[in-house]
């Protein structure tokens, strides 16, 4: 049954509550997040699902803050033994400056504050503009990559479809492809090794700065990536799996299988509908900018 509820804003103090009641009363056995904007607060709660019966696809509070604040994950990348990307704070940086760098907020997501800084003078609006809690890392010209996984709660990652993203949007994959590149799918195997108890679907993103060169990994998302119908079409089950485990049934997927080269190419649609109360228009006022 579909059902759409109405609920608080994720972050206020009446989300979690609001959402409880909702699995109490539909008798929901299974929540998947699928943004960063309440991540936290699902994995302080995840106990109070689970004794209502609902499982929560999510990792432990200290599991998911590791992936959430960029400077732990590169902490993270590193004492696995992987490549990553040069990363340091604002404080760091202005003892020791290199251009063109790349800024992003400790804790953002969805491309939101991510810019390419040339200069100190830019540095410094950018940071009036969006905050000090910024991670400034080396910039990478050359391919990305996201790898969507699969990792059970035993601990075991069962799919790795690395996708390269061709052309991005505020954050979100617009055009992309699979790519059956077997050193992608052994890195995210062995970094996962060192992620707690991150269970679920999750991915990890990085970047070569020629084809063949060694991956430099920069962020890890304990959630679905928006760009996961790729990986899905591509032959990769994704909320099966999630549903396979839930309910104790045998995972169908294989480390591995996958259509390689499967191009996926986004496009917005114009809709047209009649306008109700004009005035509350979301814009009416003044106008929205993404």
């Amino acid at each position: 049954m579909d059902l759409g509820v109405e609920v608080p804003a994720s972050g206020r103090d009446e989300y979690i509550p609001a959402l409880l009641e909702i699995v109490r009363k539909n008798s929901i056995r299974l929540l998947v997040p699928l943004t960063d904007n309440d991540l936290a607060q699902l994995s302080k709660s995840r106990d109070e699902f689970a004794a209502l019966g609902c499982t929560v696809m999510v990792g432990s509070e200290a599991a998911v803050g590791e992936c959430m604040n960029k400077t732990r994950t590169a902490q993270l990348v590193r004492r696995a033994g992987l490549a990553c990307v040069k990363s340091c704070t604002v404080k760091e940086f202005r003892k020791n400056p290199f251009f063109p760098c790349f800024a992003k907020p400790v804790s953002g997501s969805a491309g939101i504050g991510a810019a390419v800084i040339h200069e100190m003078s830019q540095l410094n609006g950018h940071c009036a503009k969006f905050g000090k809690e910024m991670l400034l890392q080396e910039y990478l010209c050359g391919q990305e990559f996201t790898i969507d996984v699969y990792r059970t709660r035993e601990k075991k990652v069962v799919c790795a479809v690395p996708r390269q993203r061709l052309v991005v949007r505020s954050g979100e994959v617009e055009k992309g492809m699979t790519v059956r590149q077997q050193d992608l799918i052994d890195a995210v195997v062995h970094l996962a090794a060192f992620m707690g108890d991150i269970w679920g679907v999750f991915t990890c993103q990085c970047r070569r700065s020629t084809p063949g060169a060694p991956p430099k990994f920069f962020e890890i998302n304990p959630r679905f990536g928006g760009g996961a119908p790729l990986a899905i079409a591509a032959g990769a089950n994704l909320p099966l799996y999630v549903l396979q485990e839930v309910l104790g049934l045998p995972i169908t997927a294989e480390l591995g299988k996958f259509t390689d080269g499967l191009l996926m190419l986004r496009y917005d649609e114009a809709v047209f509908v009649p306008a109700n109360d004009i005035e509350s228009l979301p814009g009416y006022r003044t106008p929205m900018f993404r």
